[in-house]
């Protein structure tokens, strides 16, 4: 697992993860996480790793709003520009074959996303997983194993979100992955 967290000028917090749990985390540790993810049910087409990408990225926002109402937080609103800027993020990702939140030396946040200054804080969450693990709940689990994904997921400065999957890209040697970018945003 690679994370790795960046404060920008707007005291965003970045982080990369992949499928594994993150280092050193116990089997307790996991499962204890395991246990705000949405139950299989809760959350149509979760465990669907070849649906389309609206589906998919409809199951994805809902875990993560079922995962804030597990800690107490409002569920983040459904943005268009997030969702645009996951996009981008996502195309230029695999188009680098740079799984890092700086691809090709690309400044994050987008501008798509902070055009017009509507939210002044901003994070971001990146995945990819083949395999069983290209669903969005494995996407939402990894995180949830992650402290620097759990710090992007249970911020409570964050209003909106966006998200985009890019399926059958090939990174960091793996084929046939699903690339998943979580883009959310507030003000403070």
């Amino acid at each position: 697992m690679r994370a790795v967290l960046t404060a920008t000028a707007t005291v965003a917090a970045l982080a990369v993860a992949l499928s594994a749990p993150a280092l050193g985390a116990s089997s307790q540790t996991s499962a204890r996480w395991a246990t705000y993810l949405a139950p299989r049910g809760a959350c149509p087409n979760s465990n669907t790793a070849h649906g389309s990408p609206a589906t998919e990225t409809q199951a994805l926002t809902c875990l993560v709003n079922w995962t804030r109402h597990r800690v107490g937080l409002p569920a983040l609103a459904w943005s268009p520009r997030l969702a645009a800027a996951a996009e981008v993020k996502a195309r230029i990702v695999v188009t680098c074959g740079d799984f890092s939140h700086y691809p090709c030396g690309t400044r994050w946040p987008s501008a798509s996303s902070t055009f017009g200054r509507r939210w002044n804080v901003w994070g971001e969450n990146l995945y990819f997983g083949n395999l069983w693990l290209r669903s969005p709940r494995a996407a939402v689990l990894a995180w949830l194993r992650s402290p620097e994904h759990r710090r992007i997921l249970f911020s409570p400065l964050w209003a909106s979100l966006g998200a985009s999957v890019r399926e059958n890209a090939t990174l960091d040697g793996a084929t046939a992955v699903s690339l998943w970018v979580l883009e959310v945003a507030g003000r403070n």
